[in-house]
């Protein structure tokens, strides 16, 4: 056999198996801790990254701006206001009602996994730090394999562990798999529980590398959107700054962003003038939280579309407003057209609360959240009983879209059961008498 023909271990599969040895024996000791401390360790380290001064924020804060390519103000104030509305004590609260049948001796037990992996999505690090942070309340260890935009996450995470919470901190690690490496995914895909966020192709291709007696945890694609009514209120300051808000945040990248604004009923003057409006306080934001890089494809989706939009606008049909970090684009007609994203909304009228839902039926599958306003309850009752708003997982206000509490029902699921397995008590048989 000559040197060519020998088969070498890939060396992030022999990564991965080497961290998943230390995560199987971490697993004993994560397994003798009761359910109620294992929960009371991820409080304190939830209250370690939300509090005011939190000195995990600020690290992750100044170390995600280089490899994500946000800027530094952007990442600041994304990280500030999302674990704001993270309510350690709410949390304990969604996961005592989740384990209740464990926590109240129903019969029931945990039976945790022997070891798990997060396969993380995009750059935005909250998802990341909260799928990482579930399993280990459930006692299954984690292996988090970190994207190639954010390799910083994880490992301050794994710092504020070994701090904070050392009794978890041996179940937990993160590690760098390139997303082309076979060998390297084969490993991590081993695992008997997988969670992973990702494109709707993504999580397709994982499915079928899966086994079915494997846990397989899937977040895919999702939008969120905005609903204006015609009422006084939705040209108010407060919900036209709290859209730019929501746009602006996180560069417009995650599933939590608007990419549409909806404008039901709304006269043309009125749709000018929101469009105005947002585009001032985009403007307004921009000097504030600058965007930041942009990739070339990103760069040219977004030069093709404004083109588009311009050549619509010189024939009389909708209004183009381009700013340097931000582009808003009053559309004609509901139209599907695509999301360049970076801070580029799209207003798209419609003429009724019907109107929506039969145009937002087709895709409500798909739908995160929403933001609501400029309804009178009558018109507000209806868009609540709309089927198409149903399917989203959160409505609330403009300027929230982007900072939803810890036990929002992602994809419609609750935080900790897509990850529990159960298992039935046996009862001692009585003895005879």
């Amino acid at each position: 056999m000559t040197r060519l023909d020998i088969d070498w271990p890939d060396a992030a599969a022999e990564r991965v198996r080497a961290a998943r040895g230390r995560l199987v024996v971490a697993g004993t000791a994560l397994r003798a801790m009761d359910l109620e401390e294992r929960l009371q360790a991820v409080r304190r380290v939830l209250e370690a990254w939300t509090r005011p001064d939190s000195a995990w924020r600020r690290t992750l804060a100044a170390a995600l701006p280089e490899p994500t390519g946000f800027h530094p103000a952007t990442v600041a104030e994304g990280l500030e206001s999302a674990l704001r509305a993270w309510d350690p004590a709410r949390f304990v609260a969604a996961a005592r009602r989740e384990l209740a049948c464990v926590l109240d001796g129903e019969g029931l037990s945990l039976a945790p996994f022997d070891w798990s992996v997060v396969l993380a999505g995009g750059a935005i690090p909250m998802p990341t730090l909260l799928q990482s942070l579930l399993p280990l309340v459930l006692g299954t260890p984690v292996l988090l394999r970190e994207t190639a935009r954010d390799p910083v996450t994880g490992r301050c995470l794994a710092r504020s562990l070994a701090e904070v919470a050392p009794s978890l901190a041996k179940a937990f690690e993160s590690i760098a798999v390139p997303s082309g490496d076979r060998h390297g995914f084969d490993a991590l895909l081993e695992a008997p529980c997988v969670v992973a966020t990702g494109s709707d192709e993504t999580m397709r291709s994982l499915a079928a590398r899966i086994a079915p007696h494997q846990r397989f945890v899937a977040y895919g694609h999702r939008f969120s959107i905005g609903v204006v009514g015609p009422g006084p209120e939705a040209l108010a300051p407060e919900a036209i700054e709290g859209f730019a808000l929501d746009v602006a945040r996180w560069d417009q990248s995650g599933c939590l962003s608007p990419v549409v604004l909806h404008l039901v009923g709304l006269e043309a003057r009125a749709r000018e003038t929101f469009a105005h409006r947002l585009a001032e306080a985009l403007d307004a934001l921009g000097r504030q939280l600058p965007r930041g890089a942009r990739s070339l494809e990103e760069s040219a989706l977004e030069r093709r579309e404004r083109s588009e939009a311009r050549m619509r606008t010189a024939s009389g049909a909708g209004l183009l407003i381009e700013g340097s970090d931000h582009t808003v684009v009053l559309e004609p007609d509901p139209t599907s057209r695509p999301a360049p994203l970076g801070r580029f909304v799209r207003l798209v009228p419609i003429a009724s609360v019907a109107a929506l839902d039969a145009a937002l039926r087709p895709v409500s599958s798909h739908l995160a959240t929403v933001a609501v306003v400029g309804f009178d309850a009558a018109a507000d009752r209806e868009l609540m009983e709309a089927s198409s708003i149903r399917a989203a997982s959160l409505v609330t206000r403009p300027g929230r879209l982007q900072t939803p509490p810890i036990d929002w029902p992602h994809d419609g699921r609750t935080l900790l059961q897509p990850l529990a397995r159960f298992r039935q008590e046996r009862s001692s048989p009585e003895r005879f008498r």
